[in-house]
């Protein structure tokens, strides 16, 4: 059914577009003007980033015959500032050093109330700094394409309180996990020194026991930021091509007309669980991660020199699973939760800082499919249940995309979507989906009069 709707709305873009378009003068996709050399990313720079992520910590506690897995999770903001230097080794390709310290409002939180006892837990990554080597590629003089990896160091804030028949207890504790990260990103210039980037990283950090407590946790971090940058002594776009000027004699990059598309990247979802019962109640974060791919396809205007706006759709697949498991004894239960497909269609407005830059927005209505899963044992007998549901939400995120040159591009783009809240299993218990998203894309645009 996803992929008859799919297929519909591509139909029903090229039968209301395409007849209207052939009676029109647009110009034909031109290959971009000639590389020229450049020496203008060779510098120092500074900059400031924000934009949000996704945390899964692995705990896993076992004590007086009790053992606990939990994939907790959360979601949140993060703001950067960072500095570094690049060196231009080749006129395509250039090496660097970064350094960047960062702040997130990730929080995963779980409550319970059980019989008027009632305790709560949170875990944020709060602080953390970075070091880090970069290397890229320029496919065109003002656009670059990196590979960025090293150290990567955060500090985990929990708190947590229980009350029960008049006594109440309380903590506070901070502990540093050491770690590595590596990601990718896509960063364009501007004018006059400046450039934005867009750039996703996975963290993992070390596994090791909490001082003082039975728990063993392997956090993790997915991040995307938007950073804005400065470089002192370096150029900027104009000098290499405008997008106000169509690029000089060779003619200008045309962004209108019909795209298809695929997509591959990494995927974390949060889903946020819930139960009430008579005397009983709880609430948790459960976090996962996986890899995403997809195929898509659109149409795009360009309405000025300098501006595009157009229409998206695509069908996405991924793996990611949480799980949730307590044992004692002969006795134990576990709640799993898991998506495969979503499906989105959105709108897209962008602005050409050059004319084979685009730099854009996207937003719009997002399904998904999720299976959850519920198992318990007592002794020799067990029990069950799944369930699988389709949700609805909304989705948004900004993206880079630049013009390779024949109708090709590629792009890179950041999703966050909201889902809507489903009773599970009758009533009794809840789930609300959500999701952050990464991917890299590649696409092949169908020039009018071609």
């Amino acid at each position: 059914m996803i992929f008859r709707v799919f297929g519909a709305v591509l139909a029903g873009i090229s039968l209301a577009v395409v007849p209207a378009l052939a009676q029109t003068t647009q110009p034909r996709i031109v290959d971009l003007p000639p590389y020229q050399a450049s020496t203008t990313w060779t510098g120092f720079y500074l900059g400031a980033g924000f934009g949000g992520g996704a945390m899964v910590d692995h705990l896993v506690a076992s004590s007086g015959g009790i053992s606990l897995t939990d994939d907790a999770g959360g979601q949140g903001v993060l703001a950067a500032i960072y500095g570094g230097y690049d060196f231009q080794v080749t006129p395509k390709a250039l090496v660097g050093v970064l350094a960047e310290g960062s702040w997130t409002g990730i929080q995963s939180q779980a409550a319970a109330n059980v019989l008027g006892a009632n305790a709560t837990a949170s875990i944020q990554p709060n602080f953390g700094f970075s070091a880090l080597i970069r290397a890229g590629v320029m496919p065109t003089p003002s656009n670059l394409l990196y590979l960025v990896g090293g150290y990567s160091g955060q500090n985990f804030h929990s708190t947590g309180n229980a009350s029960a028949a008049g006594a109440v207890a309380s903590f506070a504790r901070d502990d540093f996990f050491n770690g590595w990260t590596l990601g990718a990103g896509f960063e364009t210039q501007l004018q006059a020194g400046w450039s934005a980037k867009l750039e996703y990283r996975y963290s993992q950090f070390e596994t090791r026991s909490l001082p003082g407590t039975s728990f063993v946790a392997s956090p993790s971090l997915q991040t995307v930021r938007l950073g804005l940058t400065y470089r002192f002594g370096g150029g900027g776009a104009e000098g290499h091509e405008s997008a106000a000027d169509g690029g000089g004699a060779t003619g200008k990059v045309n962004w209108t007309g019909l795209y298809l598309g695929a997509a591959g990247g990494g995927i974390a979802s949060t889903n946020y669980l819930g139960a009430s019962l008579p005397g009983l109640g709880g609430s948790i974060g459960a976090g996962s991660q996986g890899f995403l791919g997809s195929v898509f396809g659109g149409f795009d205007y360009q309405i000025a020199p300098q501006a595009v706006v157009g229409i998206l759709g695509d069908v996405s697949f991924s793996n990611p699973q949480s799980i949730t498991a307590l044992s004692a004894g002969a006795v134990g239960a576990s709640v799993s939760a898991s998506s495969n497909t979503s499906w989105s269609v959105l709108a897209r407005v962008g602005y050409l800082p050059t004319q084979s830059t685009l730099l854009y927005a996207a937003a719009g209505y997002t399904g998904e499919q999720v299976t959850t899963t519920a198992n318990a044992f007592v002794g020799g007998a067990n029990a069950t249940i799944s369930e699988s549901d389709v949700v609805n939400g909304w989705t948004v995120g900004p993206g880079i995309e630049t013009a390779l040159g024949s109708g090709w591009s590629t792009k890179l783009e950041y999703r966050y979507s909201q889902y809507e809240t489903k009773s599970l299993f009758g009533g009794g218990a809840t789930i609300q989906p959500s999701t952050q998203t990464i991917r890299a894309g590649l696409s092949y645009r169908f020039g009018v009069g071609q």
